[in-house]
């Protein structure tokens, strides 16, 4: 979506369309958001055009004089048209673009006027693509999520199972005894929840503690001793000493209850939790939208009485029998 205006704009030129110029990326703090505006940096010097890349911060453009954030970014701006075609990435951009209020200074106010009018005012930005991201899709203004400012967004979401399993293999494949891969299956399993940020502190604190195990000497004197490093081997007990002090940055907001199923109720209740999911599968397709849906937004669009569906799901059975379970864990594995 990025290097696609850029590298062919005759495309564009000849259908006379505006190739879309921003993208907003979201999503839980941890998920990558900022390492793929790094990728991308690193992308643009091989794509076989020269693209000039500038990376912003709400900090690095606040300022405690009046007027001078406004300024800092009309030369951000007339600096990326000078060296078209050009990328501008804004990290953490709500604290540069919050909702505008009242209630909320003016300065700020007149930061985010500034940025809206420079992203699609009456001059043409040329080949300069934005990039936005952000853990708080609803903090930043309005105008922002309007198509001709930031047409697409992208939504990063928790790594499952098997992205959590490849994480990990990353984070330790240049180990002199890496984990196995049963472990790292194992491993996966459990960290329900864990983004790439926290199973790369987990991977660390891991071997912090196989080293303090090794070498618990090192923690009581001030002295430099001679160690073996090719000695020292992260087992499976280290990791789950290590999940058990680490709390995923998707827990801190929220405390939730679900987890998996433990291998003591997973013969009894497996087979119930596949058969729910299979209803709320049905009911919910995960990636595309049911053609019942599509019948019922058009029945609804520009009717006064709004058809919404209401679907419903009931589980029976007697007393000490799972139902509770398999209703958390519903939503976690959907």
């Amino acid at each position: 979506m990025v290097f696609f205006p850029l590298l062919y704009p005759d495309f564009f030129a000849t259908y006379h369309i505006t190739p879309p110029r921003g993208v907003l990326l979201c999503g839980p703090p941890g998920t990558g958001k900022t390492l793929i505006a790094r990728a991308l940096a690193c992308a643009a010097s091989k794509a076989g055009q020269k693209v000039s890349f500038y990376m912003r911060k709400g900090a690095d453009v606040l300022s405690k004089w009046v007027g001078e954030a406004e300024r800092q970014l009309k030369l951000l701006f007339e600096e990326a048209q000078r060296n078209q075609p050009s990328i501008i990435f804004f990290d953490e951009i709500d604290g540069l673009a919050p909702v505008r209020s009242s209630k909320q200074e003016q300065i700020h106010n007149s930061i985010v006027s500034t940025l809206l009018a420079l992203m699609d005012g009456l001059d043409s930005r040329g080949q300069v693509v934005l990039i936005g991201a952000t853990n708080r899709v609803d903090a930043i203004d309005g105008a922002l999520r309007r198509p001709g400012r930031f047409d697409r967004e992208f939504n990063f979401p928790l790594p499952g199972c098997e992205a959590r399993a490849e994480i990990l293999s990353i984070h330790t494949r240049k180990w002199k005894q890496p984990p196995s891969k049963e472990l790292k299956l194992e491993l996966a399993a459990s960290c329900v929840g864990y983004c790439g940020a926290d199973l790369k502190a987990l991977c660390t604190e891991a071997a912090i503690r196989a080293f303090r195990e090794k070498y618990p000497q090192v923690y009581t004197s001030d002295d430099k001793f001679l160690i073996d490093v090719d000695s020292i081997k992260v087992e499976k007990y280290h990791f789950v000493e290590a999940m058990s002090t680490i709390t995923p940055a998707a827990h801190r907001g929220a405390l939730v209850h679900s987890r998996p199923l433990s291998l003591v109720v997973a013969p009894c209740l497996q087979r119930h939790l596949q058969k729910a999911m299979k209803c709320i599968s049905d009911i919910f397709p995960p990636l595309d939208v049911s053609a019942e849906f599509t019948k019922l937004s058009m029945l609804s669009y520009g009717s006064a009485i709004s058809l919404v569906y209401r679907p419903r799901i009931l589980l029976c059975g007697s007393e000490a029998s799972g139902l509770v379970i398999i209703f958390k864990l519903c939503p976690l594995v959907h």
